[in-house]
Formats: C-alpha cells, structure tokens, sequence
C-alpha cells in the first residue's frame, strides 16, 4: 500500500490508513435549519472505471479487492453507526460490524460500544427477515427506521429483532432525512455516520446539503452494461448545472492498480 497524495509515502501497512485520528472526524455535530444538530456524515462506496456499482451478480460483489473489504472495516470502526438504504439491504449480505483485525483503535474512541450501531431505513417497510442483520442477541444493536407507509403489521414483525423508529414523511414525500439525523444525533448519541449506499440515499442526503464526506475505492475493472447502477443516482439528468456538488481532495491510496480516494463534500 502507498499513499499518492498528499504526502508520497511508498510504504504503508494498511492498519495504518483510516486510523480514527487520520480521519479527524468532528464530534459537535453540524447544524441544521431548524437550529438542532445533526452527526457527521460519510459515505463509502467502490464502483468500477466505467463507473459501475454494481456488478453482473446485482450488487458489489467482484468489484472491490480484499484491500477495499478491510478499509470499508476500518471506516466502520470510526463510526458511531452505519446507515444503509433499502434497496442496499435487500441486495446486499449487509452485516454492520467491523471485524477484530481492523478494530484495533475502536476500544480507545469508542468505549462501551465494541460495534457500530446498525441501521437500516425503508418507506414502506420492505426488508427481509431472513437477513442476518436481524438477530435477537443483537436486536439492542439494530435500529430499523420506517417510512409512514409502512403497515403496523411490518412494525411488529421487525421489533423482536431490532429497534424501530417511525420517520415522518418529508416534503418529497420520503422519509425525512434531516429529522432522523438529528433524532439519531439526540437521542442515540450518534456523533460520526457512515453510510453505505445505495445509489438514490447517497444522492438524497447530498443534494438537502446533509452529507459530509465521501470515500470511493476505484476498481481496476470494466462491468459494462446499462442495467448496472452507479456510486449516486438522482432523478432525471441529476443535479443541475449550477447545483451540482463540488468535491476537494483529500487523500488517495493505492495498491495493485487499485485506488482509495477521500474527498471532502464541499457545501
């Protein structure tokens, strides 16, 4: 592994890279509109050089190295908490721990809490209860938040399982982001959130201006297809012209023709 930016260092162990004080994320929270705070929120996502997602198999699988697996633990390791989407969920084996060999600093900055909260948030209350998010011995550990449409029934078959938070509707008529990040922020003591995708949560937090950073591992691979989904996707042709989000970078890494890049998203 080695760091191209900014500093060139040719040799680095990987339990070096996304340590909790490289990354230097701020706890204080960020205000919102309505003069509450929200946490601080990063994305992580690997796509291929043309631009891909999602491979062949409907998910990420083949895309991202073994390397880009064990930086995604590491990004885990820094956060409070891991949000992904539902379609995410219902696509991917998705399992929000970090596993012991890039936990190592997790115990010093986040004592008591051996493993992110894990959430997942859906409108209509379609997930999978055969997933191995939902285990009763981790079920103080798992938070579902539910769309108003979704049915009672949906609410009760989830609660041996996991917490459940109800979300109101927002102007767009989907769950309201700003209100949950500041409900997860008050009320979960979630400082750092680190999402996971999909395509349409990343695009639907960035463009309300509630998302913070964004690390991408670019994989030397070619997917092809028109089926297959990108890192963000919005509606219609995406963000406007004099709308669209700029990014400043950070740093980038890279190992066997694989790239690691952090960026900053600029408000």
């Amino acid at each position: 592994m080695q760091r191209l930016f900014p500093d060139y260092n040719p040799d680095l162990a990987s339990q070096d890279i996304y340590s909790v004080p490289e990354l230097n994320f701020p706890i204080e929270g960020l205000p919102l509109e309505n003069g509450g705070r929200r946490p601080y929120v990063y994305f992580n996502m690997v796509a291929s050089v043309d631009g891909k997602a999602v491979s062949v198999r409907g998910n990420a699988e083949g895309l991202g190295s073994h390397m880009d697996r064990f930086l995604m633990h590491r990004l885990r390791a820094a956060a409070d908490a891991v949000l992904v989407g539902a379609e995410t969920f219902r696509r991917d084996p998705y399992v929000p721990q970090v596993k012991p060999e890039a936990a190592r600093e997790r115990q010093q900055y986040f004592p008591g809490a051996p493993q992110p909260l894990g959430i997942v948030i859906s409108r209509d209350g379609n997930l999978p209860l055969d997933k191995k998010f939902f285990d009763r011995e981790k079920a103080a550990n798992r938070l579902v938040l539910l769309g108003q449409s979704a049915s009672s029934e949906k609410e009760a078959a989830f609660k041996p399982f996991a917490r459940v938070l109800r979300v109101p509707d927002g102007a767009d008529g989907r769950p309201d982001e700003s209100w949950f990040l500041e409900t997860l922020f008050r009320e979960f003591g979630v400082r750092r959130l680190l999402c996971e995708g999909g395509p349409s949560l990343n695009y639907s937090l960035i463009s309300q201006g509630l998302g913070d950073e964004f690390f991408w591992t670019l994989a030397p691979k070619l997917v092809g297809g028109t089926a297959n989904s990108t890192i963000l996707t919005g509606p219609g042709n995406g963000f406007p012209l004099d709308r669209m989000p700029g990014l400043s970078l950070l740093s980038i890494y890279e190992q066997a023709s694989e790239l690691f890049f952090r960026y900053k998203i600029n408000p």
